[in-house]
C-alpha cells in the first residue's frame, strides 16, 4: 500500500505495488485480491482489464474482504442481467454489515427503485439513515430526497429535507446544492430567496460542482432573480459538459432544441442529450427519447424512445416513468396496457414528477 499511494516517506511505484498487491494475494491475502482488482480495473499500473478485476475482487470478497465484495457489486450493478443484479444487491448487503458506509447507500437505491428484486421503501430509508449517521453525504443526500418527496416509506418533511441538502452541500454533493437552492427559489421548507438560491449556486459553482453552475446558469437563462443573460448562461452549460463532466449536456442541448439564443440545430441537440445519457445523466436519456419520439433531428423510433424512458425510469428519473406510461397509455413503441400505465404514472409522482401526480390524482 505504501507503494500505492506514496505513504511512510516512499515514493508511488506502480510496478513494486502492483507487484506486491499480487504476492498478497497469490499468498491468500484477500486485500491484495481486491488492490490489484482496482488496479487492473482502472488502468494503474497495468493494461486495463475488466474481466481480471472482475475475477480479482470476486476472489477477495470470497476471502473475506468486505471491499472486494463491495468492488464486485459495483461492476455487476452495471450489468443489464437480472442474475448479476441480484448478486450486485446481495453483495452490497454483505459489504454494509462491514466497515463499507457506501454499499449501505447503493444497497438502499437498489432497495428504494427495486433493482435487483423486490422493492423494500422502509429498508431503503434505514439504509439510507444509517449512511447519513455515519457521514456518507451520499446517504444524506438520498433521505433528503426522500423527504422532499415523501418517498421510500415516509410523509415528506420539507424542511428536513433542507437540512440534509445542507449538510450534503457543505460535504461537496454538488446534487445537494441544487436541490437545496431549488427549495429556496420555491419557497419549500424555507424562506423563499432568490438571492440565498444564486449564493448557494455561486458557491457551489466556484467550488467546481457542476450541478449548482448548471442551475444558475438556468437561472440567467430565464432572468429569474438575475438579468436575463443568455450567453452566461450559455457559458456555464458548456463549462459543465466536458469529456469528463456531463452534468450541463442537457441543459445544453435544450438550449440547442429549442434555439434559445443559437440557431435551433437538433443534430446538435441529440449529440449532447447522448452525452449526458452515456455519463449517467437520466434527465439526458428522457430527452434523447423525446428526440425519438417526435422524429426531431432523427429518424422516428417510438421502441428506442420507450427504451431510453425505461432506463432513466429505472434509475429513478420521474419524468422517465412520465413519458413510458405515456408510451403504455397510448401503445406507442410498447403493446398498450392501461394497468402498466397508471402504475408508471404513480411511480412518475412518488419520484417527484408532478405530471403523474395530476393524472393519478384526475383519475386518468
Amino acid at each position: 500500500r505504501a507503494f500505492d499511494v506514496g505513504e511512510g516517506g516512499v515514493a508511488p511505484d506502480d510496478e513494486r505495488a502492483v507487484a506486491l498487491y499480487r504476492q498478497a494475494c497469490e499468498g491468500g491475502e484477500a486485500r491484495g485480491c481486491t488492490a490489484l482488482g482496482a488496479r487492473f480495473y482502472a488502468g494503474r499500473g497495468v493494461t486495463p482489464d475488466p474481466a481480471r478485476a472482475r475475477a480479482l475482487f470476486d476472489r477477495g470478497c470470497d476471502g473475506g474482504d468486505p471491499f472486494g465484495c463491495y468492488n464486485l457489486a459495483v461492476v455487476l450493478r452495471r450489468s443489464e442481467e437480472a442474475a448479476d443484479l441480484s448478486r450486485a444487491r446481495q453483495l452490497f448487503a454483505t459489504a454494509c454489515e462491514g466497515p463499507v458506509t457506501a454499499a449501505c447507500n447503493n444497497l438502499g437505491l437498489m432497495l428504494e427503485h427495486g433493482v435487483g428484486g423486490d422493492p423494500d421503501p422502509a429498508r431503503a430509508r434505514s439504509l439510507f439513515t444509517r449512511g447519513c449517521e455515519q457521514d456518507d453525504p451520499r446517504a444524506c443526500h438520498n433521505l433528503a430526497l426522500a423527504f422532499e418527496r415523501g418517498g421510500v416509506g415516509g410523509e415528506p418533511d420539507l424542511a428536513r429535507a433542507a437540512a440534509l441538502y445542507g449538510r450534503a452541500c457543505e460535504a461537496g454533493v454538488g446534487a445537494s446544492c441544487a436541490h437545496l437552492g431549488e427549495l429556496h427559489e420555491d419557497g419549500r421548507g424555507v424562506e423563499q430567496s432568490f438571492e440565498r438560491a444564486l449564493g448557494i449556486y455561486r458557491d457551489g459553482c466556484e467550488a467546481g460542482l457542476p450541478a449548482p453552475c448548471v442551475n444558475l446558469g438556468v437561472l440567467y437563462l430565464a432572468g429569474e432573480g438575475v438579468e436575463a443573460d443568455p450567453e452566461r448562461a450559455r457559458g456555464l452549460f458548456e463549462q459543465t459538459c466536458s469529456e469528463t463532466v456531463a452534468d450541463g449536456c442537457r441543459a445544453l442541448g435544450e438550449i440547442y432544441e429549442e434555439g434559445r439564443g443559437v440557431e435551433r440545430d437538433y443534430d446538435r441537440a441529440r449529440d449532447l442529450y447522448e452525452r449526458a445519457c452515456d455519463a449517467g445523466h437520466m434527465g439526458g436519456c428522457v430527452s434523447l427519447g423525446s428526440l425519438y419520439g417526435t422524429a426531431r433531428g432523427v429518424e422516428q423510433d417510438h421502441a428506442r424512445a420507450g427504451s431510453l424512458f425505461e432506463r432513466a425510469c429505472r434509475a429513478g428519473e420521474g419524468s422517465g416513468c412520465f413519458n413510458l406510461a405515456a408510451s403504455f397509455a397510448s401503445g406507442l413503441g410498447v403493446p398498450r396496457d392501461r394497468e402498466r400505465a397508471r402504475a408508471l404514472f404513480e411511480q412518475a409522482c412518488r419520484l417527484g414528477e408532478q405530471r403523474g401526480c395530476r393524472v393519478v390524482g384526475g383519475g386518468g
